[in-house]
């Protein structure tokens, strides 16, 4: 199958495979969980509004004992003599078009199409609809109870690739619109920010290099250019954020054979400049970065030395160095060790902030965190047939680390009338308090299919976290801590395939020991138990319909404290290739 159809079916699979943005709490999430082995992070998050991209990396073409089953489907294993050499290794269907809709008028659709594929360029256009409309309880006491959850994210593309002898070229544009209310709880006080809904729109322009493998040089480059508009700030009527976000990148490496090693360097600029930066709090922002390395390659081993230099300016310029390392070394032929060493610059940009939670509050910018270490090791074990272990463990320290609690502040001198009055306010926003911020974690993984039809893995994670120096509103906080973080994470996922044409899917999410900043105490938050069912039946080789249940534990907890998630929701829809 072509390149872009294996892309879009990765987009359009949230829809199809029973892993669509199933919840409140899977759309708005994505801040809480930082990268670590994991069974179906897809499943469990989304990052919208903007689109989610991955970083661009040098494809590792080394086998991977990883990447299937440990025993295959007898379908694989037996393969029908019929099809041997006379199937066409493609799919002849050029677009697809998928939607998903249920009870809190949540609905999930995808449009594709290819529109030029050849053996030297591709041009496909994809669209991509996610909204709900619902009224949703609150988890604490309040009057009133519940307050409807309104949003819709719509994200267009277009995308043309060309393979030239020397090089490829890549070229993309996108336009991404978010329109959404500040549903948060007041506890009673007056709203302020759902009179009328909020709205984000990011234009896209990109473009990307990439030169042919070469034993003498390789390079590649990025160019990639948003304009981001909101329609209000601090309150409805006033001006909102707008701004420009430029990315510039390019990579150069050298290759020795002779000694399996790697010389290279990479370049960074990135630039973020607010239409209005004269406001407090307020700042543009500027990252220059290089990253010069060394890599090796060895029979059963590989390693990266390298560093980062960053040259960051903004209200506070600074200039730092942080490590850039990696090795993996291979134990035996299914068990292998790895490490990696790093540290850098968080931007927390508007736009980048925004994909943390669209709910943060409207005309301010996050101050720039920089961690100074960041290590993650483990081991992954594959020597029992049917069973992989993964094992791994991390620490990491960052200064001005920020965590979202929902906006209140006490005041003792606010007139009303001709009485003054004092108590405390809640606004339905969320707001950072800074800290700095060291955590550890430790954890592990068993996945297994012994029998073929059945996939399931488990994952559990333990993490430590230490605050200090926290504030909120320039106020110390005594007794912080990782506010929203969990202390606690268990997966469970497991897929069955009951026939060549139907397959059933589990998924449960457990997180808790998590906190929340509130009228100048912490605040224990209730734990997320999110239990999901899905089935998928293909009718055949161009219609599918697929149908899942959430939240079939009926539970009520919050993604930030005051914004809860929904209630039980299940959700079924059909995708069609055409």
């Amino acid at each position: 199958m072509k390149k872009y159809i294996v892309i879009a079916a990765l987009l359009a699979s949230t829809g199809i495979f029973a892993q669509q943005q199933d919840s409140l709490l899977r759309r708005q999430m994505e801040l809480e969980r930082e990268f670590n082995p994991t069974l179906q992070d897809a499943n469990k998050i989304t990052s919208l509004p903007a689109l989610r991209e991955p970083t661009v990396k040098k494809a590792n073409t080394a086998y991977s004992n990883w990447a299937g089953r440990t025993t295959p489907p007898l379908e694989i294993a037996m393969p029908r003599p019929g099809s041997i050499m006379t199937d066409i290794p493609y799919d002849l269907k050029k677009g697809y078009i998928s939607l998903n809709a249920g009870n809190y008028a949540n609905i999930d659709g995808a449009l594709g199409y290819r529109l030029i594929e050849n053996a030297k360029q591709t041009l496909g256009f994809l669209f991509l609809h996610n909204s709900a409309n619902g009224d949703i309880n609150y988890v604490q006491e309040s009057d009133p109870s519940s307050n409807k959850a309104f949003f819709m994210d719509n994200h267009g593309q277009l995308k043309y690739e060309h393979a030239f002898d020397a090089f490829k070229l890549g070229l993309l544009g996108a336009y991404t619109h978010s329109a959404f209310n500040y549903y948060g709880n007041t506890f009673g006080d007056t709203r302020i920010y759902d009179i009328e809904n909020q709205a984000l729109g990011v234009a896209n322009v990109k473009i990307d290099v990439s030169s042919s493998k070469s034993d003498w040089l390789n390079y590649a480059g990025l160019l990639d250019f948003r304009n981001f508009t909101t329609k209000y700030g601090s309150v409805p009527g006033e001006n909102g954020m707008k701004g420009n976000q430029i990315e510039a990148m390019v990579g150069l490496n050298k290759p020795f054979e002779e000694w399996n090693s790697t010389v290279g360097v990479d370049g960074r600029y990135f630039g973020v400049f607010y239409n209005d930066n004269s406001l407090p709090g307020i700042y543009n922002f500027q990252l220059i970065s290089a990253s010069p390395y060394v890599g090796f390659d060895g029979y059963n081993w590989k390693a990266r030395l390298g560093a980062d230099v960053l040259f960051q300016f903004s209200n506070d310029n600074a200039i730092r160095v942080v490590p850039n390392a990696s090795l993996s070394l291979n134990v035996t032929e299914k068990s292998s060790l790895y490490a990696n060493i790093k540290g850098g610059i968080d931007d927390n940009t508007y736009l980048n902030t925004m994909k943390e939670s669209r709910y943060i509050q409207p005309m301010a910018s996050v101050k720039p965190s920089f961690s100074i270490l960041d290590i993650e090791a483990g081991a992954k074990i594959g020597e029992v047939p049917g069973f992989r272990f993964d094992i791994f463990g991390g620490f990491r320290k960052t200064d001005d680390e920020h965590f979202w609690v929902l906006d209140n502040h006490y005041v003792d001198d606010m007139l009303i009338g001709t009485e003054i009055w004092a108590g405390w306010i809640t606004k339905e926003i969320l707001k950072p308090v800074y800290g700095n911020l060291s955590r550890a974690h430790a954890g592990a993984m068993i996945q297994s299919n012994i029998w073929a039809p059945l996939n399931i893995a488990l994952r559990v994670k333990k993490n430590f976290y230490t605050v200090n120096n926290a504030l909120y509103r320039d106020a110390q906080i005594s007794d912080a801590k990782a506010y929203n973080l969990p202390g606690i994470e268990t997966d469970i996922s497991a897929d069955l395939q009951a026939m060549s044409n139907l397959k059933f899917t589990l998924n449960y999410y457990f997180k808790g020991d998590r906190w929340s900043y509130f009228k100048g105490e912490n605040v224990k938050m209730t734990n997320i138990n999110d239990l999901n069912l899905g089935a998928i039946y293909q009718i055949n080789d161009a219609l599918s319909i697929n149908l899942k249940a959430n939240n079939l534990l009926f539970q009520k907890y919050d993604i930030w404290y005051g914004y809860p998630a929904q209630g039980f929701n299940a959700m079924g829809g059909f995708t069609f290739k055409f």
